[in-house]
Formats: C-alpha cells, sequence, structure tokens
C-alpha cells in the first residue's frame, strides 16, 4: 500500500494546468467475475475456479477540464475465491481481498438533461489479489460509462458501468494440472458521490 502512494501522488500532479476543476470522490460497486482458470477435462463438478463476486469501495481524485478529465481511483474488495459450475457456486471469503489502483482518462460523449454528462472512461489498472496470504500483481485495462448529475452545490451524483480484463489472476502451481489458466473479467456497476473541491 505505501509503495503506491508515490504513484498517485506524482499523477495527481501531472493533471496540471490549474484552471481544471478537482473532485473528490467515494463509489460503491457490485462486481461479478469470470474467467481466470477452468478445467479442461470436465471431470469436475465445479469447473471454473476464479474471484468471486462482491462489494468493491472506491476512493478516487479526479481533474476535469471542459470535455476531458483523468482520475486516480483505489478501490478495496473481499473477492474471495469461487468454485463454480454446473448449478453449484460455492465461495471461500476467508481469501481473495483485493487492492486496485487505476488511473482513468475519460471524455465526455453526450449529456442527459440540462446539466448531467455521460463520459466514456478508459485506462490501465494494477491489481494486488491476496490469495492465500501471496500477493498475485496483475496489470491489466478497464473500460466504463458514465453519468454524472449535479445534487447540490458542488456534490455530484455518479452511476457507473464498467468492464475490466486482465491475465488470470492465478500462478501456475496455484491450480491442480487439469486446470488451465485464462484471461480474468469483471463486471461491475457502481452508484457514487463526488465533491467539487476547486473551479468554476
Amino acid at each position: 500500500m505505501r509503495s503506491l502512494l508515490p504513484i498517485v501522488c506524482l499523477s495527481c500532479c501531472a493533471f496540471a494546468p490549474v484552471e481544471a476543476q478537482w473532485f473528490l470522490g467515494v463509489e460503491g460497486a457490485t462486481s461479478a467475475y469470470r474467467g481466470s482458470s477452468r478445467d479442461t477435462t470436465q471431470t469436475h463438478a465445479t469447473p471454473e475456479g476464479r474471484p468471486g463476486s462482491g462489494v468493491a469501495l472506491t476512493l478516487l481524485v479526479d481533474r476535469q477540464w471542459h470535455r476531458t478529465g483523468a482520475a486516480i481511483r483505489v478501490s478495496y474488495s473481499n473477492t474471495g475465491f469461487t468454485v463454480a459450475g454446473n448449478g453449484l457456486n460455492l465461495t471461500d471469503r476467508t481469501t481473495g481481498q483485493l487492492l486496485e489502483t487505476s488511473l482513468i482518462v475519460n471524455t465526455r460523449v453526450g449529456g442527459i438533461g440540462p446539466s448531467g454528462a455521460v463520459d466514456a472512461e478508459m485506462g490501465p489498472a494494477l491489481h494486488l489479489w491476496d490469495f492465500d496470504g501471496e500477493i498475485h500483481p496483475r496489470l491489466g485495462g478497464l473500460a466504463a460509462i458514465s453519468y454524472r448529475w449535479p445534487i447540490a452545490g458542488r456534490l455530484m451524483g455518479a452511476i457507473r458501468a464498467e468492464g475490466m480484463i486482465s491475465p488470470s489472476w492465478f500462478n501456475s502451481q496455484d491450480l491442480p494440472p487439469e486446470f488451465e489458466r485464462r484471461l480474468t473479467w469483471r463486471y461491475a456497476v457502481g452508484l457514487g458521490v463526488r465533491y467539487r473541491l476547486s473551479g468554476e
């Protein structure tokens, strides 16, 4: 966690010029994972092993210009470890904690109503997945569509739909020989608030 702080600080400083608006936000999102590993012999009742579904809590710092912006997002979730298939879905919540940092660039693609803005977002994401006490770092990419609208004064609401892809979160020694590693997918929907710190 401490090693990520210099990256966050340097990225924030890169969001010049001064005239832009700063936002601080918090978000809760429900997520579902797919892929990561699968039994190639079809001998297991639950042939897919992957991170489990859950709720992610996110803090973000957002820098907005006229129609473009950039944000740093730091998220934590207890994904757990799930085995699934053939109508069964079993999740172990004692392992599989995730710390994720992403750097997002966004651009306005539309609006809803007189003040609401629809943004397209894209950027890299660093995942630090704690599986049985061992940290599995993975670099992936994500894309999202978000809608922001004013609530009152400097406060804004935001709803966001996201897709993420990365290499398998398992190391080869984590899996039985009949399992192969696959890409890890995530789909998430989040709701949050953002507070404007500065700018016109």
